[in-house]
């Protein structure tokens, strides 16, 4: 693993492009960070606030994202600044970390050896190594939820539970509080631990007095998650449920159709798999679900449930993104490894005393050996083409590239701090140049709610596209342009 991981890392820092995208979440994950550095929490959430509110579509964010990210985030910002690169390797560090703790929680499940290669699978796959890109919660949160569910099993052993000690409860109640605090759907983890406890509680409600059930015991782990949660909302406050239009399990039903299926392909590293192909992976791991939960209940239910229930959460949001989707599919790459080891059990060949491996374990070491060789080998062209790039000075197309350092300078210089500035990504307008912003593709919004209207030529993306003409029209005047960029003023804001 040591090995694995020292590789794991190169590889990442070498997929990494020079610069940040136009997707803006992670400058709300930013500010959130320098608000505890600074000490301007309540700014931070009022100025995203506005930007929320006045848009055509307020669900397009939250307030505030829960702060776990940020708090991970802080003590760095304040050692590194605005050095985005050195920054992203905090989603490196997490993501070998996540996949140590993996290992960690299989190996009792799978065996050493067949352990170490569905790791190693999941650590060659292209669209893991290049997320750890992104200054986002999706693999910090992982590795929250490795270590809660890896700490469920140090609680458990040997004994049902409510046995472990009640410190070990606690820190279980406390994990899961880090979860939550995250990514909110980490409330599935929640459920997976109570889940757990009811099926090590079965037979046992009538029993003799020596051997009753404790029950502050059982109650530990959510007595600690409850007053953790409050504590940790009354100190730094954020949605405890977001609310999302047309929200509901009915987008996760429509996600299975097309969206699920779309993002599970890239993570387990074969994008375009033919529908057959698709049914027969989705077979495989239904069968390791069944033969885990007919054979080792207690052991399983806590990952098939918080598989199952995050799904259900993360696709109940009407947005489509595959990163949603990045906790799961580890699950259900361990359900398709039961799979393969139960359906190689049905051949009945026996041990193989020279390997120290069953039949079977050989068998699905050797696809999980054949799959990581195969996603190795896509490696060394993504490589050399994100070097290339790198080489030549090219950013990726986002904030940091010339053209839109430029445009901001623009608004710095041509706009007063309390102005409104229209803006296609809002939040990274406020995070740039210290603006409130409005995102609108309504011109009536973007008029009646903004002081200045950075418009980008040649797009319709969360924007009005206005002519010439249409500017004249409408007393507009151009106080900046370039290649790429108009700033329109809007007439009540010529004083």
């Amino acid at each position: 693993m040591i090995a694995l991981v020292i590789i794991v890392s190169a590889l990442s820092i070498a997929l990494h492009r020079r610069g940040l995208t136009w997707g803006d979440d992670y400058t709300l994950y930013l500010r959130q960070a320098r608000s505890l550095i600074d000490g301007n929490i309540g700014q931070v959430i009022a100025d995203n606030r506005f930007n929320v509110d006045n848009a055509a579509k307020p669900s397009f964010s939250p307030y505030v994202y829960p702060w776990g990210w940020p708090l991970l985030l802080a003590p760095f910002t304040r050692l590194w600044g605005d050095d985005y690169e050195n920054l992203k390797l905090l989603g490196v560090a997490c993501w070998c970390a996540f996949l140590v703790l993996f290992e960690q929680i299989l190996r009792p499940r799978l065996g050493r050896a067949v352990a170490f290669w569905v790791v190693a699978s999941l650590a060659f796959t292209l669209a893991y190594l290049r997320y750890t890109n992104a200054l986002l919660s999706e693999i910090p949160y992982m590795l929250v939820v490795a270590f809660a569910l890896w700490w469920l099993d140090r609680c458990r052993s040997g004994h049902p539970l409510d046995g472990a000690t009640r410190r070990q409860l606690i820190m279980l109640g406390l994990l899961a509080v880090a979860a939550f605090n995250v990514r909110r759907e980490g409330v599935a983890l929640v459920v997976a631990i109570a889940m757990t406890q009811v099926v090590d509680l079965r037979g046992r409600w009538h029993v003799p007095a020596r051997d009753a059930i404790d029950w502050r015991h059982v109650a530990t782990p959510y007595t600690t998650f409850i007053a953790g949660a409050i504590g940790f909302q009354l100190l730094l406050p954020s949605a405890l449920m977001p609310y999302y239009p047309n929200a509901g399990l009915h987008q996760t039903w429509h996600k299975l159709g097309r969206s699920f299926r779309d993002s599970f392909e890239s993570q387990l590293g074969f994008s375009g798999m033919s529908g057959w192909l698709v049914i027969v992976v989705l077979g495989v791991v239904l069968i390791g679900v069944v033969a885990r939960l007919r054979r080792h209940l207690a052991d399983d239910i806590s990952l098939a449930v918080f598989g199952v229930l995050s799904l259900a959460l993360v696709g109940m949001i009407p947005a489509v993104a595959a990163r949603y989707t990045l906790a799961v599919t580890p699950v259900a790459l361990y359900f398709g490894a039961q799979g393969v080891l139960a359906l190689a059990r049905r051949l009945r060949i026996g041990a193989l005393p020279r390997l120290r491996l069953t039949f079977a374990q050989l068998v699905t070491c050797g696809l999980f050996l054949a799959t990581t060789i195969l996603h190795a080998g896509q490696l060394p062209v993504e490589i050399r083409n994100t070097q290339r790039l790198n080489d030549s000075g090219e950013l990726e197309d986002g904030p940091l590239r010339p053209y839109a350092v430029d445009a901001f300078d623009a608004i710095r210089e041509h706009t007063r701090a309390a102005d409104v500035v229209a803006f296609f990504k809002a939040r990274s307008m406020t995070y740039f140049t210290g603006r409130r912003a409005v995102q609108s593709s309504d011109l009536d919004i973007v008029l009646q709610r903004a002081d200045y209207f950075l418009m980008r030529r040649d797009s319709t993306q969360s924007q009005p596209l206005i002519s010439t003409e249409e500017a004249a029209a409408l007393q507009l005047a151009s106080v900046w342009s370039s290649d790429e960029w108009v700033l329109w003023r809007i007439p009540h804001a010529a004083g």
